[in-house]
């Protein structure tokens, strides 16, 4: 056996006390750290007394004396590749089915949820072209107008096309599924660029094989909420989730409902007053001259010259 996946062991209580009830609490221990260490390498151990010894923390002679006693008891067995136990290799061949079954139950559901989201798709896509194939069958079967009349319908197809370039330009949310969504000047709808600025596919909504998906009815309120209530943009929608996502490293989220902080602060951030400069007006109180200070060697320089001055004086007038 090789230890290429870790097993989870069940381990029973009442089995454990009934089989080990009769050894000492050292032949305990040394027994259920050499079953544990049969089941981490999923193999029998080399049969080193010695080394195994060391691994159980025991004295070599106690070692060898509980080992020769585990072994007369049953409870441990000698195989050509070492020591084993014949309740671990049952449980290790249990626990990879189980590992295995449960593998391939989960690979077959995400097959499945894969199959029912391009299933989706492609009744999106089929409904998005049907309207316009059913409305090519009728014009080919509509006989022809007059010139007067052609004339009219064309008015009123640049009428029309008018009105329908104007409703794209303006975006509008819609809750469901996502396919009514108004679309944005680069072809994608509001929704599309939220979910693939969130790491999401833009149609179906999904995260990865075993995600939540993203983009649902509640979810577009949110985004909905944002425009009406916070008064944002979808550019800046788009933005803000562009910029949080970037510093989010456990993958997208499981609603919408998480960007909403990161859009209140944006919110407050555009509605904040705008600056204005510092108005700086003289203080009244305060002179704008200023006083003077000499030093104790300035004052006496200043004593000494003024009293040398009087002494010249003094002597030109005695002389």
């Amino acid at each position: 056996m090789s230890a290429d996946k870790a097993v989870h062991i069940a381990l029973y209580p009442s089995d454990w006390l009934a089989g080990t009830r009769g050894l000492t609490p050292a032949e305990t221990g040394v027994y259920i750290t050499l079953v544990c260490m049969m089941y981490e390498r999923q193999a029998p151990l080399n049969f080193d007394p010695a080394r195994l010894a060391r691994m159980c923390n025991c004295p070599a002679g106690t070692f060898r004396k509980i080992l020769s006693v585990l072994l007369d008891e049953g409870k441990l067995v000698e195989v050509p590749e070492g020591l084993w136990q014949a309740r671990v290799e049952r449980e290790i061949v249990a626990a990879r089915s189980a590992m295995d079954a449960a593998s391939d139950q989960g690979r077959k559901a995400a097959e499945a949820r894969w199959s029912k989201a391009k299933t989706q798709s492609d009744r999106v896509e089929n409904a998005k072209v049907k309207p316009q194939s059913d409305k090519q069958q009728r014009s080919q079967h509509t006989p022809e107008k007059s010139n007067e009349n052609s004339e009219c319908d064309m008015q009123e197809q640049c009428r029309s096309n008018a009105n329908q370039n104007q409703n794209q330009n303006q975006i509008k949310i819609h809750g469901g599924d996502g396919s009514a969504c108004a679309r944005e000047g680069d072809g994608m709808t509001l929704r599309e660029s939220i979910l693939t600025a969130c790491g999401a596919d833009p149609i179906t909504g999904l995260t990865g094989p075993n995600g939540n998906p993203l983009g649902n009815r509640s979810d577009m309120h949110t985004v909905e909420k944002w425009q009406t209530d916070l008064g944002l943009s979808p550019e800046t929608i788009v933005a803000v989730i562009r910029d949080t996502m970037a510093r989010k490293r456990d993958g997208p989220p499981g609603r919408l409902t998480y960007f909403t902080k990161a859009m209140q602060r944006e919110a407050a951030m555009q509605s904040a007053p705008k600056l204005e400069p510092a108005n700086h007006e003289p203080d009244p109180n305060h002179s704008p001259s200023r006083t003077t200070y000499r030093s104790g060697a300035s004052r006496a320089h200043d004593n000494l010259a003024a009293g040398f001055a009087r002494a010249v004086s003094k002597f030109q007038d005695g002389g």
